[in-house]
């Protein structure tokens, strides 16, 4: 096997065109010394042949050499079940993977002796999460669109046009979570010309949101009086928090859904597990059925938005992954220490290390959860 080699693997769940790295960013990597293989077509559907991977210096290899051929291994989304067979020890392997709702992954990279990194997880000193920031940012987008869509009439909304129009009455948006989805979802309705009120736990994180957010956009501690009033008053409710699950307290309860104006949308961007923080969705819903109604209100759920987007989400994450990726590489092949990337390790040497993924086991095998 070559040293200092790093493998990028084509996508195989259903629907998902994008990849981890696109061509500029292999060829960061064979600049300083990397050798690159990449699967045939892991970029075709997102616009990149593989005469573009190759130009910039990466070998043109089939899936098994692409998981052999490396101790290193990128891709975007985690490995599905009949990936498991390529897992060994030795093997470094980085995705987005939510590990903590994929138990089976789990357990597959424990008993194999590899080590497994979830991009999300990756974490600074600062404690900020780097990695996602692209995508999230689309899915705070991605949910204003959606919700301006489905606002109107002829699809179940009320009817209320997500903009500004002389004469009429300004539309509502409250966004719950100040990180990068929430961010993505408040500038883009405060474009459109409606008042945006975003909420947020703590002061000091709230402070830094507010700082690049228009004027127009009010940040408030999440406090009950003022969420309740702000909620019956909203035309659309986006949730981004960072995570929600089985013992994650309720925020927007089913008594207060009830209580929403008919027709007016809610977006849950979150996608965690259990009723966590919004316990009247019951279920995921797909871009096929992107919205249900309960309590007279629509409910929106889908996992992975940016996959809707391929072409946008695929350059704007490898732009910004490349470089915690070479991090990774480096600590693998060199020694040298990255901290971001250790984070993020869920898996290694037989042994789960993430406490948050350890904690959903712990949920699981105490009851309190359902198996994930």
């Amino acid at each position: 096997m070559a040293e200092r080699s790093v493998s990028i693997l084509k996508e195989r769940r259903s629907g998902e065109k994008r990849v981890i790295l696109l061509p500029d960013a292999v060829g960061e990597f064979t600049r300083r010394g990397y050798r690159v293989l990449v699967e045939a077509e892991a970029g075709v559907a997102a616009g990149f042949p593989d005469q573009a991977y190759a130009a910039a210096g990466a070998s043109i290899v089939d899936g098994a050499t692409a998981w052999s051929g490396s101790d290193v291994v990128f891709k975007y989304k985690p490995p599905g079940p009949e990936e498991y067979r390529h897992f060994r020890p030795g093997l470094h392997l980085a995705s987005f993977m939510h590990a903590e709702g994929n138990l089976a992954l789990v357990e597959a990279m424990r008993g194999s002796g590899m080590s497994g990194y979830a991009l999300e997880f990756f974490r600074t000193e600062r404690g900020d999460f780097p990695v996602p920031v692209s995508d999230n940012e689309i899915s705070g987008k991605l949910a204003i669109l959606l919700a301006a869509y489905h606002l109107q009439a002829h699809m179940g909304g009320s009817g209320v046009l997500l903009s500004d129009v002389p004469g009429a009455p300004r539309p509502k948006v409250v966004v719950i979570g100040y990180g990068n989805a929430g961010g993505g979802a408040a500038r883009l309705a405060a474009s459109m010309g409606a008042e945006v009120t975003v909420f947020g736990t703590r002061w000091e994180g709230l402070r830094r949101f507010t700082a690049g957010m228009p004027a127009s956009v009010r940040c408030l501690l999440n406090e009950r009086e003022a969420f309740e009033r702000a909620v019956l008053e909203a035309d659309v409710v986006v949730g981004a928090i960072l995570i929600s699950t089985y013992d994650t307290p309720p925020m927007l309860d089913e008594e207060l859904v009830r209580r929403m104006k008919p027709g007016s949308v809610i977006v849950d961007v979150t996608c965690g597990y259990g009723s966590g923080y919004m316990p009247s969705f019951s279920h995921l819903t797909t871009y096929d059925a992107p919205f249900y109604v309960r309590h007279g209100v629509l409910h929106c759920k889908i996992d992975a938005m940016p996959a809707s987007v391929p072409l946008t989400a695929a350059r704007a994450t490898s732009a910004n992954v490349w470089r915690y990726l070479m991090d990774l590489a480096r600590d693998v092949h060199d020694g040298v220490a990255d901290p971001v990337s250790r984070n993020g390790c869920v898996v290694a040497g037989g042994v789960v290390v993430h406490p948050e993924v350890r904690r959903h086991i712990e949920m699981v095998e105490g009851g309190l959860a359902d198996a994930v």
